[in-house]
Parts: structure tokens; C-alpha cells; sequence
């Protein structure tokens, strides 16, 4: 995602800064990161979202008697037989849900910010 919207900068872009007098870094500080920071946001929203909710790596590396992560306390939830607490099973997948949606909030000026700057009329 991330790299495709790279490619998709125009390089006359990147040209007018150089004419301009921008330096290499200044170019990409002043010119193609604004333009590129609803991507790197949405990414990042993405990314944390992966993060968040991983099951196999934290299951694999952590002590699972000692530390639990949200998605594993969620599947020990499921008692043997088929059995489940659906109320403490909801409850803890609201808790899992609440930290993304704040991050999202957080980033969410940015996000629309972007898809005003792309859309054009005419």
C-alpha cells in the first residue's frame, strides 16, 4: 500500500522543489511527506490493528501461564466441551476493540484530509 502510493507521487513534484532550491532531505520533508502522511497513517492504523490482535507469535515466545495477550485470554475463554462464557468473552473482546478505535479517532483528521486533497473536480 505504502509503496505504490510512493510511486504514484508525481516526480514533477519532487522537480519544482529541486528548481525551487529544496535540497534532497528538504524536498522530502516539505514536500513528499505532507503529501504522503494520510498513507503513513493509514498504514500505521493498520499496522497497530495486526499488532494488536496476534495470536501466533505472542503464543509461541510468551510464558502462557504467566503473561497473557488479549487475543489469548479471548480463546481461553472457550472451555473444554465446547462450553463458552459469552459474557466475559464480549466484555473482553469490547476492552480488545476500545484501544484501536481511540488510535483511529486520534488519527482520523489525517485520513480525511487525504481523501479531500485527492479528490479533484472538474
Amino acid at each position: 500500500m505504502f509503496t505504490g502510493f510512493m510511486k504514484s507521487i508525481p516526480l514533477e513534484i519532487e522537480e519544482a522543489a529541486m528548481i525551487d532550491g529544496c535540497t534532497p532531505i528538504q524536498t522530502f520533508f516539505k514536500v513528499v511527506l505532507p503529501i504522503a502522511k494520510p498513507t503513513c497513517v493509514t498504514v500505521t492504523i493498520l499496522q497497530a490493528m495486526w499488532i494488536w490482535n496476534d495470536y501466533l507469535l505472542p503464543s509461541l515466545v510468551l510464558d502462557q501461564r504467566k503473561y497473557k495477550t488479549v487475543p489469548m485470554a479471548v480463546q481461553y475463554l472457550k472451555g473444554g466441551y465446547g462450553s463458552v462464557d459469552m459474557g466475559a468473552m464480549m466484555g473482553t473482546l469490547v476492552l480488545a476493540i476500545v484501544p484501536i478505535i481511540i488510535f483511529y479517532l486520534f488519527c482520523q483528521r489525517y485520513i480525511i484530509e487525504g481523501v479531500v486533497a485527492g479528490a479533484v473536480k472538474g
